[in-house]
């Protein structure tokens, strides 16, 4: 299942754009204390969800720090990620639930359960780097070491069995399918997700409520340019920006405008500075956190809302290197209220590729919160955007539950059988590899791209094999299965040569 499409098995909580109040959205699935889908518990030494009647502001978390416990991340709607060391006492604060994530709701939903193989583990913000390291080596997985992680982030390689003993550690907050890029150890920019005024948010939480619609049902919404980057022509760089926020309201029932001035209500401000900036989260120079964005309200108030901030020491570019329309097409997302995606080839992963427009993942994303614009009437691109070259396409969607799935819109299943590890070592220039595939339609042929810049074509079709040529380092393959009606299924292995 696909986490986009896991919102439409919400229905029943709330129309497009709305949700049932005191719902705690995770992305495997609600917890509704109204409905008591799980106990409330006792806050004792770890990480706990706690929900509040209205809120939390800061007096609130003041009076949690105080009382020693430590806030890590706002989750939607009215609720705290936190953790404290000895128990805590909320007496007074009106909280209306307390809990914590159960290792189900920590294993994303987008993972293969027979062909998943490589993860990207993402600890709470409190633990120790090392103490995350000797986790997940603890649990049979192997780390693969990539220096452009976010701290907190490992990857890592095994059996999928491994996860469910892994995710029932308190420290390990979420555990989601490792994208090609992270696997290929390409130089990657990274993404600390969208920012609210109690906190960022994890990578767990569906998303925010988005803004709220005016009187006709509809949202319209304001962007000014306090400054641009001076990398790129001035223009140019307003434009790539324009055409980002353009991409969102193609799909969705949204409109953007310029606005007059700064600081306006239900307006974005792009903001391009250095180090301090005026908020709690400097910037970092080159090469580090290239862009954050504050959530709409609620839960951020005006003017913060929606505002979008770029590091202005980056290096960028249009159409290479640091995109800005990529970067601004990801930022735009959190601005609109959406969080992080689960799926790899979505512009809302954490880590940033290169775009050049929305996935169908982000368009049923942002129809989830807004419904779908009138111009597009429901409709979603023939096929994704292109992709940068080998790079595996993106899987077609999953049907909501209890929905019949068109004979031609269903993605290959591929195998790899051998090398049986996503990770293998080897002296040789070239290795032989084999595998399976099948789909309802029948498979027509087996592609493999290098992210060395090699490709060929496997020979057979259900049962398949390829030499694969190696240059000395890392080796990222990726075999793609294709039918007859262009849907296509993919599986990455990571090939050294030394």
């Amino acid at each position: 299942m696909r986490i986009w499409s896991a919102i439409g098995l919400l229905g029943m909580l709330a129309a497009p754009g709305g949700w049932a109040q005191g719902v705690i959205r995770l992305k495997t699935g609600p917890i509704d204390p109204a409905r008591v889908t799980r106990r409330a518990a006792p806050v004792r030494a770890g990480h706990w969800i706690v929900q509040f009647r209205d809120y939390p502001g800061p007096e609130t978390r003041q009076e949690l720090a105080r009382r020693g416990v430590r806030v890590l991340q706002y989750v939607p709607d009215n609720a705290l990620m936190v953790s404290t060391g000895r128990g805590a006492d909320l007496e007074g604060l009106h909280v209306t639930w307390t809990g914590a994530l159960e290792a189900a709701d920590k294993i994303s939903p987008n993972f293969d359960h027979d062909g998943s193989t490589a993860y990207l583990v993402v600890f709470h913000p409190d633990v120790d780097a090392d103490r995350a390291r000797a986790l997940v080596a603890a649990s049979g997985l192997d780390l693969l070491e990539n220096p452009d992680l976010l701290p907190g982030h490992l990857l890592a390689a095994g059996a999928y069995r491994r996860l469910a003993d892994l995710a029932a550690r308190d420290e390990v907050a979420y555990i989601l399918p490792a994208s090609p890029d992270l696997l290929g150890r390409r130089k990657l920019y990274r993404c600390p997700g969208p920012i609210t005024e109690a906190g960022p948010l994890g990578e767990y939480v569906l998303m925010g409520n988005g803004w709220s619609r005016d009187s006709a049902g509809n949202v319209a919404l304001h962007y000014f340019f306090q400054s641009l980057t001076e990398k790129v022509d001035r223009n140019t760089a307003q434009g790539e920006i324009e055409r980002a926020f353009a991409e969102w309201a193609r799909y969705a029932n949204l409109s953007f405008s310029p606005g007059q001035q700064a600081s306006a209500t239900r307006s974005i401000d792009i903001l391009f500075a250095r180090g301090l900036h005026g908020d709690s989260y400097a910037f970092d120079g080159p090469g580090g956190v290239l862009a954050h964005t504050f959530y709409p309200a609620p839960p951020n108030a005006e003017p913060i809302a929606g505002d979008m901030h770029f590091d202005a020491d980056e290096n960028w570019h249009v159409g290479s290197g640091v995109d800005l329309f990529s970067v601004a097409l990801h930022e735009a997302g959190h601005a609109l209220g959406l969080g992080h995606s689960d799926n790899p080839q979505s512009v809302m992963y954490p880590y940033y590729r290169q775009q050049t427009g929305l996935t169908s993942d982000d368009i049923a994303g942002i129809r989830a919160l807004y419904g779908s614009s009138p111009a597009s009437g429901g409709g979603t691109p023939a096929q994704p955007p292109a992709q940068p070259p080998a790079q595996p396409p993106q899987t077609p969607a999953q049907p909501p539950r209890g929905g019949g799935v068109p004979p031609d819109t269903v993605a290959p299943s591929l195998s790899i059988l051998w090398p049986g590890s996503s990770m293998v070592s080897t002296s040789a220039t070239a290795l032989a590899v084999n595998g399976t595939a099948s789909d309802n339609v029948g498979v027509t042929s087996v592609k493999w791209t290098t992210s060395t810049g090699s490709a060929g074509v496997a020979a057979g079709t259900s049962n398949w094999s390829a030499t694969v040529p190696l240059l000395v380092g890392n080796n990222v393959v990726t075999f793609r299965a294709y039918d007859a009606a262009g849907n296509s299924g993919w599986r990455s292995i990571t090939i050294v040569r030394r």
